[in-house]
């Protein structure tokens, strides 16, 4: 079993959740939370009250009409929704800097997520929230490993970049200890996120067996799986698409058993609809 306290001890300094986003969701756990508070304490920052509504109205949503208050948001598209929205607002604030790697950075976390929700929905398993949230976190250990060990982790990120031949994953352990999504699950845990998005994150680069964890898990990191190539493989937070991926060898295709056809069909659509969105999450 991973030691999450271990690793977390090993990292250097842990960035601290959002305040908007710890108060959001201490207000949720209280059944006698008013909406009124909730949008008051929202509104506390500006960058993600503004982020908030703007996502609220992209096409993602599907809404009539317009959303012009955190109020109306929060009746219509409800509590759930809201947590989600509210960390995607405000996770960005977690790069210690906002240059051009930590803009691809931000860029492949909310691509993770709309993905992840998308696969969700047209899988029909599990549910779409959680998928969003687990895709958002996917690559929060290496947005901690930029702000920890900035140098380092360029180097890492220039040598898989100036040779296709390397993995990511395969020279990662050169150069730490730790592989990026056990950093992540480190932090989120230390957030005391919620297990079942912990656990996602730390098995959605490599799928555990069925019976070492529990479906629900397997479920959702094998979401965030296909998520996760299916944004490299369409360029989304790289330099450029990665035309190397095969999306029909990729674990989360094996849980689903999705064919060529199905692949093909789906990376199409999620393209558009990633286009569609995207000046949302990331303008």
């Amino acid at each position: 079993m991973i030691n999450y306290q271990d690793i977390a001890g090993n990292i250097g300094d842990l960035p601290p959740m959002p305040i908007v986003a710890i108060r959001t969701l201490e207000l949720l756990q209280d059944p006698d939370t008013s909406i009124k508070k909730l949008a008051e304490t929202i509104a506390l920052d500006p960058a993600v009250s503004a982020r908030m509504l703007k996502i609220s109205n992209s096409s993602m949503y599907g809404l009539m009409r317009q959303i012009t208050t955190l109020h109306n948001a929060l009746v219509i598209l409800g509590e759930r929704t809201v947590r989600s929205l509210v960390l995607a607002s405000s996770m960005a604030s977690v790069n210690k800097k906002f240059g051009l790697l930590e803009k691809m950075l931000w860029e492949e976390s909310v691509g993770a997520a709309l993905a992840g929700r998308y696969i969700s929905r047209l899988v029909g398993r599990g549910d779409a929230d959680e998928a969003f949230l687990a895709g958002l976190f996917s690559n929060l250990g290496k947005v901690v490993r930029n702000n920890n060990q900035p140098e380092r982790y360029r180097e890492l990120i220039e040598a898989v970049y100036n040779d296709e031949r390397l993995d990511y994953l395969a020279l990662e352990s050169e150069y730490f200890d730790y592989p990026y999504y056990q950093v992540g699950a480190a932090v989120l845990n230390a957030w005391q996120i919620a297990p079942l998005l912990v656990e996602a994150v730390c098995y959605h680069r490599i799928l555990p067996p069925a019976g070492t964890v529990t479906e629900e898990v397997r479920l959702l990191a094998a979401t965030v799986n296909l998520a996760v190539e299916l944004c490299r493989k369409l360029g989304i937070g790289c330099r450029a698409p990665d035309e190397a991926i095969n999306l029909v060898d990729c674990a989360g295709t094996a849980y689903f058993s999705l064919d060529a056809d199905q692949l093909a069909a789906m990376e199409m659509e999620f393209a558009n609809l990633y286009a569609e969105n995207r000046e949302a999450f990331v303008s």
